[in-house]
């Protein structure tokens, strides 16, 4: 009698087992490593399963994380983790250390492409898209104050020619 108790519990404790690692795999808590390969992330971004991903653009270091999601879309984080060294410090004051959630549809991950946030952006929200769309605005209120200032000089050129 002891011999099919601890038989029945063997299988009980190896049904558990299963159980616990199906949950752990399908839920995302641990996470495809793609280290810097972006054909691996973009193959899992197209799939939408769990992964990361570190890549350097214009010398800036971003994270990409796509975390277990349901339903019609599919949800990857981006952090901007460092700022190129040299960089504005503004830049540092509005985007290191700064992520977005994007909520991407499903039927358009295959047009996604995580080196052009063109591409994904309008699905984002969160302190680093706020603080892309920040800079943004400075520079072109900055082009905008700059040829104000011309047409400003020519207006007052030609008042002056006038009196």
């Amino acid at each position: 009698m002891k011999r099919g108790f601890w038989n029945n519990n063997k299988i009980i404790l190896t049904a558990i087992i299963i159980v616990i690692a199906l949950v752990i795999y399908t839920s995302g808590i641990v996470k495809k490593d793609c280290a810097r390969d972006k054909l691996c992330f973009r193959a899992n971004l197209e799939e939408c399963t769990t992964a990361r991903l570190i890549t350097i653009k214009n010398d800036n270091v971003y994270s990409y994380t796509i975390h277990s999601s349901f339903g019609n879309t599919c949800t990857m984080e981006v952090k901007m983790e460092r700022i190129a060294l040299g960089a504005d410090p503004q830049f540092e004051r509005l985007l290191e250390h700064k992520s977005m959630q994007c909520n991407l549809p499903r039927d358009q991950l295959s047009t996604m492409d995580p080196d052009d946030f063109n591409s994904f952006i309008d699905y984002c929200s969160g302190p680093l898209k706020e603080g892309l769309y920040e800079l943004v605005i400075q520079r072109m209120y900055t082009i905008v104050v700059k040829e104000l200032d011309g047409i400003l000089k020519q207006a007052q050129e030609a008042l002056l020619n006038k009196i």
